[in-house]
This record gives C-alpha cells, structure tokens and sequence, in this order.
C-alpha cells in the first residue's frame, strides 16, 4: 500500500521544453506558483489569465483550471508551494485584522511579485529544499503569507470555507491514494455510515467515485510533472493496476496521454 505524505508546506518544479496543454487541472490544496521561465496561459470563468516570468499565481483549494504552459527560449521553468488548510488557518488567527482587511477585496489570480514578496518566496523554497527545521520553514511561510496579504493578494487563500464531508474524503484519499477505497471503507474511516456518506456526498453535489477518480489522476499528474517515474510505477501509486486504464482516464480528464506529456518535459 503506498501512502504519500502531506506536510504543512510542499515544494516542487515543473519543467517544460515544448507546449503543455491540459484541461480540468484540479488544485487539490492552498497553492502559489512562480514563473521563472515561459508563460502560463489560464482560462477561468470565460477569463484568459497570462502569468509570466517573475508573476506569482494564486490559486485556493478546490479551483478547477485549463491552462497551456508556453516555454520561451530557456523553456519553461515554475516554482510551485502547497500550502495545508491547517497553516493558513492558524495564519488566520494569529493575523486577524491584516486577514479582515485583505477580505475586503477582491480576489487576484495573478500578480507580479515585490522585491521583497520574491526575497521572502526564495528564502522559504531553499528552507524546504535545505531541510531546515519545520518550525523555521513555517515561521518563512507565514512571513510570505503575510506580505502577500499585506498587498492584497491573498484574499483568495485567505477565504474561509467550511469542512465538508467532501473535503475530509479527499484529505483521506490523498494520503493514501493506492489503498483500495470503497465507500464502506471510506464511511468507517469518518465513522459514518455508507448511506449517510452518499447522500451528504451528494448534498454537496460531489460523488465519492468522482473525488477519488479527481484526487488520483491529479497526484498522477503531478508525478509526471515532478518525478521520474515511470507511467506504470505512477499508476500503481495512484490506485490504477492498469497502465493504460490509468492512461486511458488521464487523457479523458487532462487531454493529452501521459506519455505525451512527459515527451514534453524529457
């Protein structure tokens, strides 16, 4: 059974030598990404969204993109931090009227990064890097999270939401994600029942099937991204026995075949 751990804070690269296209990309937590190098292309809510070289992009959990990842002459380089509920939550507390005030404006997918914003994100992606202690990591963390609230960026981090039961399934999935997950066994681990799952499941307009297809092929996309496994190595983590069964929901969820994207990575 393979277990992926989820720290409080992530870091991770993407690379890219020729044009990525995906469709349906899923942030499965609180994430910030940088472009170093190329262009990011996003299109939410009929709005297109470029980010560029030193622009920084903002996105909570649970937002659901299709994006083009554009190389220029270095090819395309991103940053990326996840950041856990839990720390932004006691983020929240500890800084309550520099939160209040960021609420009050507008949520910002996209904004180009301060001398001082850029300082802050690289002293907090070597401190992850470098191993330093956790304490200190989270201590670089809220002091990022706090200039980008400062600045009004990270209202749409900052928004509070409430812990549904669909959230709680997808935490367990993800820390998880090759366990052989029913909804039985998922409704034991909640202490609910199985029929008391499903239908707050569906009051909530989500269904376990869906969340754990969306939860795997995301971390597979991810794995690609970031990794050098190979596809067979990745489905298995993921949950698929199968390669071209996890190949086949890949390219119905994203777009492109796996294989097709990692040619545009190597």
């Amino acid at each position: 059974m393979s277990q992926i751990q989820i720290r409080q804070i992530q870091q991770s690269m993407i690379y890219a030598k020729s044009t990525q296209q995906l469709r349906q990309v899923s942030c499965l937590q609180p994430t910030l990404m940088r472009i170093r190098h190329g262009e990011k292309h996003i299109w939410l809510n009929e709005q297109t969204y470029i980010a560029r070289a030193g622009d920084i992009l903002i996105a909570p959990a649970g937002l659901q993109l299709t994006l083009t990842n554009q190389p220029d002459v270095h090819g395309y380089a991103c940053e990326v931090l996840t950041i856990a509920p839990g720390l932004i939550e006691q983020f929240r507390q500890n800084h309550p009227a520099a939160v209040q005030t960021a609420l009050q404006q507008a949520p910002r997918l996209c904004e180009k990064l301060s001398a001082t914003m850029a300082l802050l994100w690289d002293e907090l992606f070597n401190a992850i890097a470098n191993n330093e202690p956790v304490e200190l990591i989270e201590h670089r963390a809220a002091g990022l999270l706090l200039a980008l609230t400062l600045s009004g960026f990270a209202t749409a981090l900052l928004s509070h939401r409430d812990d549904t039961v669909a959230q709680r399934v997808q935490m367990l999935i993800m820390l998880e994600p090759a366990r052989e997950w029913t909804v039985e066994l998922m409704a034991k681990q909640l202490n609910l029942g199985a029929s008391t799952l499903r239908r707050q499941l569906q009051q909530e307009g989500q269904s376990f099937r869906e969340i754990l297809e969306r939860i795997r092929l995301n971390i597979g996309l991810g794995l690609i991204q970031t990794s050098k496994h190979a596809i067979g190595q990745i489905a298995q983590q993921c949950g698929y026995q199968s390669a071209s069964r996890f190949s086949a929901r890949f390219q119905l969820q994203f777009g492109i075949k796996p294989l097709q994207l990692r040619a545009t990575i190597n």
